[in-house]
């Protein structure tokens, strides 16, 4: 009888091991539909004008600290987190690893020397309720338009990515979820040399915007099929999640204009796409750029791109099912 009981104990935990393994895969059964209206209290009074124009109540905002100088991003931390708190909007936070003109060093932040900026944020987002918060760091690091640009040092990035998330993992009644993400495509690096390890990550994102550089990819349809397949593009990020077993995001997304051209302006086709491919992946959630910004003007609430406009309208809005 204790034999027969030992291997019926063993099996019980064989199962549960792997009944776990099996959650842990399991994408999310209905992405949360979130956008960026503008950052802080600025955002939240936005969304309104995005919520009549969808018929629907938003479930996300992906917002960030200020990425100026080490003072500001200190100064935005009460103000961001208590603009957010008690909005019924759930909060993906942005939180840079260095901020612009040169201020420090990914080498210094993993040794430690930037450490007080992440326990005040971590303490602040539990102050005011906000311990369920995805936080999003460093993110699209893999391409050279960031102070944190993992080609620099990659080593560098991922150790300090590991302290991030272990110094904010020390705040009483933290419940955060944690996000590592790429731009789409290559850019400087292949972005899995900046992977800092399946311990530390719980979401694994992508920003993706619609742009055209040259004739192949003009043809909107053609277009989107590069996004899929491109290297580095929709498929790696779907198939990377899976391997390691984390849910998948998509913080940043949106079609719109670029100045000096680049942009693809009114692109149904690529909220089709998109929207489609949110249904195939089941991703946690999807956050829409819905801003008029200097470097990619993408708002859709103003319907500045009626055919896009519509479009996202019929994926997202009251009458989608979604």
């Amino acid at each position: 009888m204790r034999t027969l009981a030992a291997r019926l104990s063993r099996r019980l935990v064989r199962c549960a091991a792997a009944a776990a393994l099996v959650s842990a895969v399991t994408p999310a059964q209905a992405t949360e539909v979130g956008a960026y209206r503008g950052p802080g209290c600025d955002g939240r009074a936005a969304m309104a004008e995005l919520e009549t124009f969808l018929g629907r109540k938003i479930e996300r905002t992906v917002d960030a600290l200020n990425q100026e100088s080490w003072v500001e991003m200190r100064r935005s931390i009460p103000w961001i987190v208590k603009c957010w708190a008690d909005s019924g909007i759930k909060l993906t936070l942005s939180v840079p690893m260095l901020p612009r003109g040169n201020a420090g060093t990914l080498s210094e932040g993993a040794d430690g020397a930037y450490d007080a900026i992440f326990t005040q944020t971590a303490n602040a987002l539990v102050r005011y309720g906000l311990n369920d918060t995805v936080i999003r760091i460093g993110w699209e690091f893999n391409g050279n338009w960031m102070p944190w640009a993992a080609s620099k040092d990659p080593e560098s990035y991922k150790r300090y990515f590991r302290r991030i998330v272990e110094i904010m993992r020390r705040a009483p009644g933290q419940r955060f979820k944690f996000e590592w993400c790429p731009n789409h495509g290559r850019h400087d690096m292949d972005p899995t040399e900046a992977y800092p390890g399946d311990d530390v990550v719980d979401i694994i994102g992508m920003d993706i915007y619609a742009e055209t550089w040259d004739a192949s990819t003009a043809d909107p349809h053609d277009r989107f099929q590069h996004f899929v397949d491109q290297p580095f593009g929709l498929k790696w990020h779907r198939d990377f999640a899976r391997e390691h077993g984390k849910l998948m995001s998509y913080p940043e997304w949106g079609v719109g204009d670029k100045p000096g051209g680049g942009g693809v302006g009114d692109d149904p086709v690529f909220i089709a796409g998109m929207a489609d491919w949110f249904e195939e992946t089941k991703p946690l959630y999807q956050s829409y750029w819905d801003v008029q910004a200097v470097d990619y003007n993408a708002r859709m609430s103003n319907a500045q791109f009626p055919r896009a406009a519509e479009m996202f309208k019929r994926r997202f809005g009251a009458d989608s099912g979604g």
